[in-house]
């Protein structure tokens, strides 16, 4: 719980009438398929009873204590000595034939009370239905209070592993999540902790949907965060029930105040979400549920989860019609409670037409490329920050000069090339010229055989960081083969859509085919920030990598840092982009001294200087 008195905190407290939105809402997850999204969740800590906290807590009268008024613990079910905390759920089917698309895990928790020689919040262990022991993961940290000087009292914390790997050969049984760190005892603002386990998966008895799975971190209280789900069409007639799925922190049982509203592209009018045991005015309100049942599927099955809230639910009002619409609006808020929104995930019904022009672009019914928000196909246009507002020049290749008058024959744009980490098992090292990305595999083959020709050797290779299977349509072994490639439609043979990719090796990520020891001038690329609250300081970046996947900016950070550099990375507020750097200055001639001596003879791949201003 975090307490409150409304009236008081009006006139003291000004600074808490708008909703913090700490970490700003992304998409993780995207696709359209036959198929619809489900979840496993549970608590780690609870009510103490004795040595832990293991049995359920299922007072859920007004009489019910909150979170800081109850001495909390760990819960830990296993009776095993590696283990501080467990909780444990069970994922079954929907269907008989249902098949594992996506699976993402999440945990989150307050933990105010740590220091250098805790264990790192994103390392977990989890035991799943094919593992007879525990394994360790090791997630990304989507948001850290203790990094941004925030919510001292109680000290958030969200993060996240794809799992789908280890969950889709064997996914039906239960999974236990161990070793999640959390506040224990009694303390202010109360303690609260839990994960959930979403899953996508396809089955032919669904019809088609757009699933969309975000992450973010969220301070409600008073000002509303709004949510936009869009790049769908429904179809044109019948009864379409959209799903709505939310993990939240610290909603308590008896605050209310806290509500979801939503309209879409056909009217303004907002309307309540809610139902039997989630009131309309008290949505989050402690409790793990499954439409309008207590989701019991789990071990403890507490009725009241002191401050850890995970629901699906459909959305059914007479107000509104979701038939025929491109658009659904969210509004979270609250005068009441206060609370933390980590996960917000969305199933909506999509007409086939429109659903196969997303997953079969070449089809005989569209010439399109799929473009989702997630960018899963990654085919939408991106101009690549380096190119905007250039002010200074410094930097480029001689052999890496392109005759710009080919880009403007040919109308190919500039677009920033992707960089991918892969085992070398996926493909070989290098720069690859890709036109599309499908899920099924038959689809990239058939327009592979429809392509091949002298000058396209079309090769398809699966990604296994989401499962889809890209076609190429040429490989090179260098950045500016690929480039001539790219801006001469290979050769004036492929006019449709495509982008540059490069990939690397896990084991090599500083491969000695792409050293360049010959720095000549080229423009500098500049962000400009309009806030200046951004957390991206204003100054000159040595940026040697961009990333649309904070999970694959990571890894490639933790290769540099074997290697003895201590990179970072910042997200470019433009485009969502994750870009790796070297080194940050406020100085512009050092920057220049250490990018013209390969950072002191140290690095020899592609890198460029990026300049960040505040307005």
């Amino acid at each position: 719980m975090i307490k409150h008195i409304f009236l008081l905190s009006l006139f003291l407290f000004p600074y808490l009438s708008k909703a913090q939105e700490e970490k700003t809402f992304n998409i993780r997850y995207q696709n359209y398929l036959k198929g619809d999204i489900h979840f496993i969740a549970n608590t780690v800590i609870g009510k103490k009873s004795g040595k832990n906290a293991n049995e359920a807590y299922n007072k859920v009268n007004s009489s019910a204590k909150l979170n800081d008024e109850i001495t909390m613990s760990y819960i830990d079910i296993d009776e095993d000595s590696q283990t501080f905390s467990s909780s444990s759920a069970t994922l079954e089917p929907i269907h008989s034939n249902d098949k594992i698309i996506f699976a993402g895990l999440y945990w989150s928790a307050t933990l105010p009370n740590r220091d250098k020689s805790t264990q790192p919040i994103s390392e977990i262990l989890i035991k799943t239905p094919q593992s007879e022991k525990y394994f360790t993961i090791n997630g990304d940290i989507i948001y850290d209070a203790k990094e941004h000087d925030k919510h001292n009292t109680n000290s958030p914390y969200l993060c996240f592993s794809e799992i789908t790997n280890e969950v889709k050969k064997n996914p039906w049984g239960t999974y236990t999540i161990a070793n999640i760190q959390a506040s224990q005892e009694k303390i202010e603002g109360g303690s609260a902790a839990g994960w959930v386990l979403y899953i996508v998966y396809e089955s032919d008895l669904e019809p088609y949907h757009q699933i969309s799975l975000y992450d973010g971190f969220s301070y409600i209280y008073n000002k509303p965060v709004e949510i936009h789900f869009k790049d769908f069409i429904t179809p044109k007639t019948g009864k379409i029930i959209p799903k709505l799925t939310v993990a939240a922190l610290e909603g308590d049982l008896n605050i209310e105040g806290d509500n979801l509203r939503i309209n879409t592209s056909n009217t303004n009018k907002w309307s309540y979400i809610g139902n039997s045991i989630r009131n309309g005015q008290n949505i989050f309100n402690s409790k793990i549920t499954y439409y309008d049942t207590d989701f019991q599927k789990r071990t403890p099955a507490s009725l009241n989860t002191l401050g850890y809230d995970v629901f699906l639910d459909k959305i059914q009002t007479k107000e509104l019609s979701f038939s025929n619409i491109d658009q659904v609006n969210l509004k979270i808020s609250s005068l009441g409670d206060k609370f933390y929104v980590t996960n917000i995930g969305f199933s909506i019904e999509v007409s086939e037409e429109f659903a196969r022009k997303k997953t079969h672009p070449f089809s005989s019914t569209t010439n399109s490329t799929i473009k989702t928000k997630l960018e899963i196909a990654e085919t939408i246009n991106r101009i690549p920050v380096d190119t905007t507002s250039p002010k200074k020049t410094i930097i480029e290749k001689k052999t890496n000069t392109i005759n710009q008058s080919i880009a403007t024959i040919h109308n190919r744009k500039p677009k920033e090339i992707k960089t991918y980490l892969f085992n070398s098992n996926v493909a070989s090292e290098g720069y690859y010229i890709i036109a599309n990305a499908y899920q099924n595999i038959n689809y990239a083959n058939d327009f592979a055989n429809k392509i091949n020709n002298k000058k396209i050797k079309p090769f398809i290779f699966k990604n296994p960081d989401n499962q889809l299977h890209y076609l190429t349509l040429n490989h090179y072994k260098s950045q500016i083969e690929a480039e001539k490639a790219y801006y001469n439609n290979i050769n004036n043979t492929y006019f449709q859509e495509y982008w540059i990719a490069k990939i690397q090796h896990i084991n090599n990520p500083l491969s000695s085919s792409y050293k360049n020891t010959n720095r000549i001038e080229k423009e500098i690329a500049t962000i400009k920030i309009n806030n200046s609250n951004s957390t991206l300081k204003k100054g000159y970046y040595l940026v040697s990598n961009v990333f649309e996947i904070r999970t694959n900016a990571s890894k490639y950070i933790d290769l540099l840092k074997k290697r003895g550099f201590t990179p970072s990375y910042f997200i470019n507020p433009k485009n969502q982009y994750y870009y790796t750097y070297l080194d940050y200055y406020t100085d512009l001639e050092k920057i220049k001294i250490d990018y013209f001596s390969n950072y002191n003879n140290r690095f020899f791949d592609e890198y460029w200087i990026m300049e960040v201003t505040i307005e």
